[in-house]
């Protein structure tokens, strides 16, 4: 089966490359490696290895001792074949100095690696060489490939060691760098981006001509060639880089004239994605498929509005009923394909990173953290909207997974499990991508009774040829055939899912017993930050109280752990060592994960801390012409600095764009505070940005979120009144029966729904009307206020308002709560307020 070469990147690039910049053909000679025979004596190999100064052998040599004690005399891997008779690594270079997983992988390489630095920048300079500059990150499958394929080789050893400075850089520990790049790298393929990525660069970071993966011959090839361009056109190299680097800062930092954000706006984004469905299999596009949460969260949200004919786009005309109802349909085909599919873990839970094929069924098989925060997020908003409860045990499934897979063992959660695994317990065994999570007839009839494996066959589809490399990925049928097969078993379908659920903690007991993924052990904040959220959302709606326990947990180990030297927030933490000054997407994410925890548990302490990191937000990443840099103290213009590059990230990936993020927080804050200054700060920034979205919505489902919640009020089972001091939800309370629950912080209160005479009652209204047959309203409590003649009629408190309901209600149900809170010296504008309640 073909795979793609790369790990793909989504990058934004509305700029065509000028054709001046440098392109270097490239021939492919034959393979120049030297393979040993099993069993054979290896020879250390010729690589033009330098001599390192006295000090830098000294800490090297202390480095691979301790590294040698770690892993013990028989587990070791240090990821090279190059080892002397005793078994330790010929070579090793500064990355053993690093904390990070990915450079740690490359330590025993026989190239001279620099992590990138100043260091390495000074050695290009110094010895007039261009900088070889490979990207990647620990958990990345086509990473590991071209390691083993060029990293090992000991001719391209010997070039980069000749002819480069070369330098490794973690896409997870320096993303403004990754992100920088990533853009060099799709302007000069033709939009295409990602990992592993080679880039060739002048001594002072400014890229020439980049890479993605290639095979040992032809990036041998390449390495020549740049060689000679270097040695015979520098000035022509020199232009093509200043050129090159013009281009990244237009596509970094665009501009466009302020426009009109209104709903038409929406409506507009809403019918574009709407026409890029698959209509057959669900999704984007009609190729390799990613989830794309970010879009899905901005339909649904959409959708939520809709359905209970509230002030929306509709309004403003462009979206038609059938093109709403074919939206419904769109979302609902594709996270049942989803969820069905080989991109859902369906023995032990959890999303893979993508789908290989347009019918969801054969992934690549990397499990992301930020994949599983967002996809849970996108589930439990689908429980919420589509009123399915099933989408719900995904997002419970996807947690669960989190919290048993993800969970470091030292606090919060790591950043990623590769999608490589040995195929046995054996020092050197073959690795292969997915091994741990595809099966064969034969392993299912060795883990279960035989008619138990006979009906896991047909129910997940394991069969003899399978579906990847003779093995099958497990996927599930739609709901007829689960229906046909439940008939066929002479069982109800709620008794086959029960007898499933059986089976596949059985199947998972079995896979435990096989090597495992490995593990990337980075913390990464912003992604730390998102499982927060999704875990203290997840708890709170799923009443899950081991949910908001897991987030709490992360975000005091974060708190306490994640720290540099002058108390601010790092960016990454691995073996005890915390690294990086946090950007812009670890302070937003980490933010709105302390709002979930301040939701989840009703503690002020965490709503403090969310406030803080606004603050550092809004003070140390203001951009001139409004939003927020990605990284902090983005001041200067150096062209020399590749990391100067301005960039103000608002287009979304795989994950949210940092002032998508901020926004969220801003506006978050705003509904739970009395700061006005939250509101006007997400006004400015969609103002500073509202060119760009009209130019191109689709590629800003994030902003559009917030956008159209400052303009209709947000979407969920939760809301705020009163500037925060009225906390509004709703919740099921038996088969039949649901309530809406008012917390009052005191001295605050609301007239009661049989109100004084000529004061706004306390009223509640339902859409679809027929769901409710009665509404029962608490009594109010006779106060007497200073600014009153007479006692007044209120709610104070906690009051619960208890809703009868019909036995046919099924679906989605909006609660339009009205409310006028006051305090004992003031009466705020009453408030329409929605929630969302699933039936």
């Amino acid at each position: 089966m073909q795979r793609h070469r790369n790990c793909w990147v989504k990058v934004f690039v509305r700029l065509a490359l000028a054709s001046t910049v440098l392109i270097v053909p490239v021939t492919v000679p034959a393979a120049n490696t030297e393979p040993t025979q099993a069993g054979q004596q290896i020879t250390r190999p010729q690589v033009d290895w330098p001599v390192f100064p006295t000090a830098l052998q000294i800490k090297l040599n202390k480095a691979l001792a301790d590294q040698a004690q770690q892993n013990g005399q028989s587990t070791r891997d240090y990821h090279t074949r190059w080892l002397n008779a005793d078994g330790l690594p010929m070579f090793t270079n500064r990355l053993i100095l690093s904390d990070s997983p990915y450079l740690l992988e490359h330590a025993h390489n026989p190239i001279n690696w620099y992590a990138y630095g100043p260091e390495a920048l000074a050695a290009a300079k110094v010895q007039n060489k261009p900088l070889f500059i490979s990207i990647g990150y620990a958990s990345c499958h086509w990473c590991h490939v071209m390691a083993r394929e060029s990293f090992e080789s000991p001719a391209v050893a010997r070039e980069l060691n000749r002819n480069f400075i070369a330098v490794k850089v973690d896409r997870q520990q320096q993303p403004a760098l990754d992100h920088r790049y990533q853009i060099a790298v799709a302007l000069v393929n033709q939009g295409q981006s990602g990992w592993p990525a080679s880039v060739f660069a002048l001594p002072d970071g400014r890229p020439f001509f980049t890479q993605l993966y290639q095979p040992e011959p032809s990036f041998l090839a390449t390495l020549n060639n740049v060689h000679h361009v270097w040695q015979t056109k520098r000035p022509e190299v020199t232009n093509d880089a200043l050129k090159l680097t013009a281009l990244m800062r237009q596509v970094l930092d665009q501009q466009a004239k302020a426009a009109k954000l209104d709903d038409s706006v929406l409506a507009k984004t809403v019918n574009t994605l709407t026409a890029q469905f698959d209509p057959f299999q669900g999704g984007f596009g009609d190729g390799a498929k990613f989830p794309q949460a970010t879009r899905l969260l901005f339909l649904l949200d959409w959708l939520a509005r809709d359905q209970a004919h509230s002030s929306h786009p509709n309004a403003a005309g462009g979206v038609s009923t059938a093109q709403a109802k074919a939206l419904q349909s769109e979302l609902v085909l594709t996270l049942n394909h989803m969820a069905r599919g080989g991109l859902f873990d369906q023995i032990g839970g959890g999303f893979f990173r993508y789908s290989t094929t347009p019918d969801w069924q054969v992934p690549h098989f990397e499990k992301m953290a930020y994949d599983q925060a967002m996809l849970a997020q996108t589930y439990l908003k689908a429980g919420l909207v589509l009123g399915d409860a099933r989408y719900w045990r995904v997002a419970e499934r996807t947690l669960d997974f989190v919290i048993r897979d993800m969970s470091a063992a030292d606090g919060g959660f790591i950043a990623a499990l590769s999608a490589d695994s040995a195929v046995r317990h054996q020092a050197g065994a073959t690795k292969e991508e997915g091994y741990f999570y595809t099966w064969t007839p034969k392993e299912i009839a060795e883990a279960l009774p035989p008619d138990d494996a006979r009906l896991a066959e047909r129910y997940w589809s394991i069969t003899a040829s399978g579906n990847v490399d003779g093995r099958s990925v497990p996927h599930q049928g739609d709901a007829a055939v689960q229906a046909t097969l439940a008939k066929a078993e002479g069982m109800s379908l709620p008794a086959l899912t029960a007898k499933m659920a059986a089976i596949r903690a059985k199947l998972e007991s079995a896979r435990q017993l096989r090597p495992a993924p490995a593990r990337d052990e980075n913390r990464i904040l912003s992604w730390n930050g998102l499982l927060i959220e999704a875990l203290a959302d997840g708890g709170r709606v799923l009443g899950a109280p081991r949910f908001i326990a897991a987030a709490q947990k992360a975000a005091e180990f974060i708190d306490t752990n994640m720290r540099l030297p002058d108390g601010a927030l790092a960016h990454s933490y691995n073996r005890g060592v915390a690294s990086g000054r946090a950007n812009l997407a670890d302070h937003a994410d980490f933010a709105l994960g302390l709002v979930a925890l301040y939701d989840a548990t009703g503690k002020k302490h965490w709503l403090r801390a969310a406030q803080k990191q606004a603050q550092i937000i809004m003070q140390d990443f203001a951009a001139a012409n409004g939003g927020y840099y990605d990284h902090k103290a983005l001041h200067t213009k150096a062209d020399g600095d590749v990391l100067n590059l301005p960039s103000r990230p608002i287009d979304d990936g795989a994950e949210p764009a940092g002032n998508a993020q901020a926004l969220a927080l801003q506006l978050a804050l705003a509904a739970r505070t009395d700061d006005a200054a939250y509101q006007e700060a997400a006004e400015r920034m969609l103002a500073s940005f509202s060119g760009l979205i009209v130019r191109d919505p689709t590629d800003f489902t994030g902003l559009l979120v917030g956008l159209s919640d400052l303009r209709h009020g947000s979407v969920g089972s939760l809301a705020f009144a009163g500037k925060g001091n009225v906390r509004i939800e709703a919740a099921r309370t038996a088969k039949h029966t649901a309530e809406v629950r008012l917390h009052f912080t005191a001295p605050w209160h609301s007239n009661a729904h049989d109100a004084s005479l000529g004061l706004i009652p306390t009223a509640i209204t339902v859409s679809p009307d027929a769901f409710v047959r009665q509404i029962d309203y608490p009594q109010g409590k006779k106060v007497k206020l200073a600014f009153s003649d007479q006692p007044l009629n209120l709610y104070t408190g906690t009051q619960v308002l208890d809703m009868k309901l019909n036995p046919h209600a099924s679906g989605p149900m909006r609660i339009t709560v009205q409310i006028q809170a006051c305090s004992d010296a003031i009466c705020l504008a009453p408030e329409d307020l929605a929630i969302w309640l699933p039936l």
